[in-house]
């Protein structure tokens, strides 16, 4: 069995547990799965748009592939920090 690795950016942020926490408290329900889905769904639509983008023709299970691994999702996040950081300048 392949052993599973779920971005969580905890130097930065919060884990799933935490936001699913967080989501509870302000009043929608949420467990860590509902969060992980969330963000996973995030993410696909991330990976359909840049392979649109790069006319790759990705089929739906490469695009789901991709989203959900842990190095594209890193990138992801390492771009939008580097925007926000251009953007508080």
């Amino acid at each position: 069995m392949k052993a599973k690795k779920y971005v969580t950016v905890k130097n930065t942020g919060l884990g799933l547990y935490d936001i699913a926490k967080v989501m509870t408290k302000e009043g929608d329900k949420m467990n860590h799965s509902t969060v992980r889905n969330i963000i996973n769904r995030s993410f696909v639509k991330i990976a359909e748009s840049i392979s649109k983008k790069y006319e790759l023709n990705h089929s739906r299970e490469e695009i789901f592939n991709i989203a959900k691994s842990p190095d594209f999702q890193e990138s992801v996040i390492e771009l939008l920090k580097r925007r926000q950081w251009k953007t508080n300048i």
